[in-house]
């Protein structure tokens, strides 16, 4: 008995990859959103400290834009992270060097797919 993973494992890999994709997408996508929005809250902060006579005022305002951007930073460094481990980790299964498939005996996608041509043919080709 060999551990070469079937056509359906096979597909239900490549789906949870695929649905991981569309996950990272998304959370990329929220980010992009959260930064412009933090983005035109600093515009309109900024534009507004042009027209305040109070110093006292507008030194709070630009206290509190300046806590604004370092909070805007953090939160798409910690975004960019998690998307960054999130496509380490798909590198990793993709190229069958995931800790958690090796720990369970799983065939890594690469000789899968390379068992599968040796015993089928490369798609497209006659057997």
């Amino acid at each position: 008995m060999t551990n070469t993973p079937t056509i359906a494992d096979l597909e239900r890999r490549i789906t949870a990859l695929e649905q991981t994709r569309d996950e990272l997408r998304e959370e990329i996508r929220e980010a992009h959103g959260v930064l412009k929005d933090l983005r035109h809250e600093i515009r309109t902060a900024r534009d507004l400290v042009p027209l305040l006579t109070d110093e006292a005022f507008a030194a709070e305002v630009t206290k509190q834009v300046g806590q604004l951007e370092a909070a805007t930073k953090q939160a798409q460094d910690a975004a960019v992270q998690r998307i960054l481990k999130s496509f380490d980790e798909l590198h990793a299964t993709l190229l069958g060097e995931d800790r958690a498939s090796r720990r369970k005996g799983r065939t890594p996608i690469p000789e899968a797919l390379r068992a599968y041509v040796a015993a089928h043919g490369a798609p497209g080709q006659a057997p």
